[in-house]
């Protein structure tokens, strides 16, 4: 009985430490929201201290963006880096981010992979388009459709439009296998209602060569899709 109360005493402080820092960081990213960049930081500072890796993949970010101190993209890395190394997804995925454009340290497609794959791998969305366009393009891999097409709707599925743009495109085109116009247009139609830039123009194109009855399966489909909260989509 004595050891269940002391782990329930441990359990309790543990957790409140964890809301402590969760209320601190939002308070941080509110400040930063704010350009209250000073403040931003030092609240990033401290939680980074006490191990958050999400308060140093932050301070990265301002790093990167030069908010409240000199832009330094080397600096901007190191914090990334320590972010990844502690398996924050949000810090691969921005440690890849600059490999692959050659901010702060030389272009490294391979490595910009490596870290996109990684934070891929635990769900993070943007990671995820980013493989779709790695094997969509051939960047440092054989390109290959049908794997692009996979990453594209998996970070469509979470939400992220541009990855529900492409994976429209890449039904219509053909790029993934065997054209798909139906899929193709529900997806592509998903992003208009949410909003994609680009949209309505490929719609356009893609109804010239469908069928009446194709285009209406294609826009029930969407609305399915949207009303189960992007679970039954095609």
């Amino acid at each position: 009985m004595r050891l269940f109360v002391s782990f329930l005493v441990i359990s309790v402080f543990y957790l409140d430490r964890i809301h402590a820092q969760e209320f601190r960081l939002e308070a941080g990213i509110a400040a930063m929201d704010r350009q209250h960049y000073a403040t931003a930081l030092r609240t990033f500072r401290a939680l980074d201290k006490s191990g958050n890796p999400q308060a140093g993949n932050n301070i990265g970010y301002m790093y990167e963006q030069g908010w409240g101190v000199p832009q330094d993209y080397a600096e901007a890395m190191k914090w990334y880096r320590k972010a990844a190394q502690q398996g924050l997804a949000e810090g691969e995925y921005n440690l890849g981010i600059l490999y692959q454009n050659g901010y702060g340290v030389a272009k490294n497609r391979s490595e910009a992979k490596r870290w996109f794959e990684k934070s891929a791998k635990k769900g993070f969305k943007d990671a995820q388009f980013m493989m779709g366009r790695i094997f969509q393009n051939g960047w440092g891999v054989k390109a290959n459709g049908i794997k692009a097409l996979a990453w594209y709707k998996s970070a469509a599925k979470k939400g992220l439009v541009k990855a529900q743009f492409w994976t429209g495109y890449m039904f219509l085109s053909g790029d993934a296998g065997d054209e798909q116009a139906v899929k193709g247009y529900a997806w592509t139609e998903v992003s208009r209602i949410n909003g994609y830039d680009g949209a309505v123009e490929v719609l356009d194109y893609a109804s010239l060569s469908m069928k009446d009855s194709e285009v209406r399966m294609a826009k029930a489909l969407a609305k399915q899709c949207l009303v189960s909260n992007l679970r039954q989509c095609p």
